[in-house]
């Protein structure tokens, strides 16, 4: 029953999101992934870093795990919104 809920209520905030013209990323809690080539990319709205390897890193997001993987990863900048990693970048994977 709960699992219903939470799906209506996503579907409301969905067609609120199409309604008003809100980003989805704001309106339903997603990560927003901005990506400079293969050597960086900051991800918003995260909750918090679950591995930190220079192979990869894993961040938890509301509905999913993002995992990057690629060589020498660092983490140049992070908050409680928003961290930006550096690298070379050979795949980001949703995991859920």
């Amino acid at each position: 029953m709960k699992r219903k809920q939470q799906k209506e209520r996503k579907k409301i905030r969905e067609r609120l999101s199409d309604t008003l013209a809100i980003p989805e990323d704001i309106l339903l809690d997603l990560p927003r992934i901005t990506v400079s080539g293969n050597r960086e990319l900051e991800i918003e709205n995260y909750k918090n870093v679950l591995e930190y390897l220079d192979s990869s890193i894993q961040l938890n997001c509301k509905d999913y795990v993002i995992k990057i993987c690629g060589k020498k990863l660092e983490i140049t900048f992070i908050t409680d919104e928003s961290v930006c990693i550096r690298g070379i970048i050979s795949s980001i994977s949703f995991i859920r």
